[in-house]
């Protein structure tokens, strides 16, 4: 099997998937087209107890190590031309997940083509349901980590050039919590705003004054970002409604950083709503941690990929990853591979080139090689993988 080969046939699945995409925890057709090329390539699938998601092993025996990729779409309408474009109206892979399952079989692809030299177990891992904080959840709850003494994935970035993946130990990605709002006033005639209590006005000055959990809570040097991305109240001009309600994230790298603001994000809307009369109802999703790489297995990774693959230092990113979870239970490494488009990811713009597809299976093949070797010579320690 040439490089070209295995190219034209990962670019294949990719253009598959990517006509086809569907949202999170709902990829069926995608859980069953990785079933069938699993199969037809002779590895053995495991039993999973999930309506979505595949997990499936290449070699025997301990110890066993993870490769993971996720499979779920955005609801995002696609602009664009490509003959392989989606057919689902409303729904694209605007962020390159069905790059990383048509990488990871490729991946599968040149593992089985050398088990006999593997020492363990590779476990792979096609996680449904990254979009919504809840697809490794799901996995690791339904027993996906047991026995894995480490675990490695990647995501695709359009603006770093193909054949090139950054990395760095430590915090990579930041960790997320989402919040929704609403604030219960009492509307009135807005030309008698003396007659309410306005959770328009609330909500204005909430904006304004959440910023100051950044500015003056936060030290300088830390990373923190609090966006409003959704904001609504009334229906027309000429009445001031009884409730308001603003949507919106804060992404951090600090476990104490994320604790102060969320606390003061509670102080401040509880504290202003009530100086107003006003009552707010807060909806609080604690997302995933922090993408924290393992020290010892970057450095096993960035030896065993530095021939393959130009290594360049990683900025981090303030967008999240699931694949956190997976690091709190066991050693992790995750990197940015260049997939060298064009866009945005999680815009209808968003483009990547099937070029990259060959650094990817190769990132895994090698991947799981050196972390097999690595365990066996006793370089991590065993970690606690309670639920």
């Amino acid at each position: 099997m040439t490089t070209t080969e295995l190219t034209t046939w990962m670019t294949t699945l990719r253009h598959q998937i990517h006509s086809f995409p569907e949202l999170a925890l709902h990829e069926v057709q995608t859980t069953a087209l990785i079933k069938k090329t699993l199969t037809n390539l002779g590895v053995r699938l495991l039993p999973y107890p999930g309506a979505t998601g595949v997990v499936a092993e290449i070699g025997h025996g301990e110890p066993t190590v993870a490769l993971r990729a996720d499979i779920d779409a955005l609801p995002v309408q696609e602009k664009s031309d490509l003959p392989y474009a989606s057919t689902i109206e409303g729904h694209m892979h605007a962020c390159g997940h069905d790059f990383h399952t048509a990488a990871l079989l490729g991946g599968a692809r040149l593992l089985k083509a050398h088990e006999g030299e593997l020492t363990g177990t590779a476990r792979l891992i096609f996680q449904p349901g990254e979009e919504g904080h809840l697809g490794a959840k799901i996995m690791i709850k339904n027993g996906v980590l047991n026995g894995v003494q480490a675990i490695a994935g990647f995501h695709n970035q359009p603006n770093i050039p193909v054949g090139t993946l950054a990395l760095k130990p430590g915090a990579m990605m930041a960790s997320n919590d989402n919040f929704d709002v609403t604030i219960q006033g009492h509307g009135s005639h807005a030309a008698m705003p003396e007659a309410s209590h306005d959770p328009v006005v609330t909500m204005a000055e909430l904006i304004t004054a959440l910023q100051t959990i950044r500015s003056r809570n936060i030290a300088p040097d830390a990373a923190l970002v609090l966006t409003i991305a959704s904001a609504h109240a009334g229906t027309t001009f000429n009445v001031i409604p009884d409730t308001a309600e603003f949507k919106g994230t804060i992404r951090t790298f600090s476990a104490a950083n994320r604790q102060l603001a969320k606390q003061r994000f509670y102080d401040i809307v509880e504290g202003m709503t009530k100086m107003n009369g006003q009552t707010p109802a807060i909806k609080w999703d604690r997302g995933p941690s922090c993408v924290d790489n393992d020290a010892t297995l970057t450095d096993v990774l960035t030896a065993a990929l530095r021939d393959t693959v130009r290594i360049v230092p990683a900025h981090p990113c303030n967008a999240d990853d699931d694949f956190a979870l997976y690091q709190e239970r066991v050693p992790g490494f995750y990197g940015f591979l260049g997939s060298g488009g064009n866009g945005v990811l999680h815009q209808s713009n968003y483009r990547c080139n099937d070029a990259g597809l060959i650094y990817g299976a190769k990132f895994h093949f090698l991947a799981a090689k050196a972390m097999l070797a690595a365990v066996a010579a006793g370089k991590f320690n065993q970690v606690d993988q309670a639920v």
